[in-house]
């Protein structure tokens, strides 16, 4: 849902910066387009099953993407999950279109948020009511591993990295959402390139020239380079130039 709302480069504000009903937490790229990653903050985490219904351990196939959340959690709520569909539920700050966080977005949060003042678990943190700290140990993600009962998870400390577990296993679920940002801002126009024809490649053509270059540089018996590296790109370039 939220993905269809576009926003320009310009407009994201610095890295745990209200954005959205949340807090800029960093970019990711995926499905050909760069999106921004939105945190709920620590008020809206709870502690919670991936999946919490008897029986045997789910394999849900659409729920295996590594960046993209939402369509994770869209899977497991249509499998069953009570807090995959709690959270698709959520209005935060006047905001829908929630979702929890793919191992990848998990990933943003933790690279970006944790270099921050007040973003630390909560027990760390100077301010030990601040509304962005993690008060939680290790996440939940959406991201299920393939052809496995299990999904990944990831303690939200500096140097860890992502792991998987039982989905029946209790942990923190942390809300996110994302915005798509503008492809518009990075299309340039073509007469900004300076485009590569074969005149420009007209001297390199002429082998011994080449040779004469390259001999001046290099001990055929010895197989060694003598010289600077920038004079001999500076000579092939003048060839390939058409001015030896």
């Amino acid at each position: 849902m939220s993905k269809r709302r576009a926003i320009t480069p310009a407009a994201l504000p610095a890295v745990g910066q209200p954005l959205g009903g949340g807090f800029f937490a960093g970019r990711i790229f995926f499905d050909g387009a760069e999106h921004a990653v939105i945190d709920s903050g620590r008020e809206l985490e709870v502690a919670a099953h991936w999946w919490q219904e008897e029986g045997p351990r789910p394999r849900i196939r659409g729920a295996t993407s590594r960046f993209d959340g939402m369509a994770n959690t869209q899977a497991m709520a249509a499998e069953g999950s009570a807090i995959a569909r709690k959270v698709l539920g959520m209005n935060i700050r006047g905001t829908w279109g929630w979702h929890i966080p793919s191992i990848e977005e998990l990933q943003v949060l933790r690279c970006n948020l944790l270099q921050l003042e007040g973003w630390g678990r909560a027990g760390d943190v100077p301010d030990h009511d601040a509304d962005q700290a993690f008060g939680l140990r290790e996440y939940w993600s959406s991201s299920q591993k393939s052809n496995a009962a299990t999904a990944w998870c990831l303690h939200m400390l500096p140097w860890c990295v992502p792991d998987t577990n039982w989905v029946s296993k209790c942990k923190g679920i942390r809300p996110v959402r994302t915005l798509l940002i503008s492809q518009e801002a990075f299309v340039h126009a073509p007469s900004t390139d300076t485009p590569l024809t074969e005149a420009d490649l007209r001297g390199l053509a002429n082998q011994q020239a080449v040779a004469t270059v390259l001999e001046r540089f290099v001990n055929e018996d010895a197989g060694k380079f003598y010289g600077r590296t920038e004079a001999l790109v500076a000579e092939l370039a003048a060839l390939a130039g058409g001015r030896a």
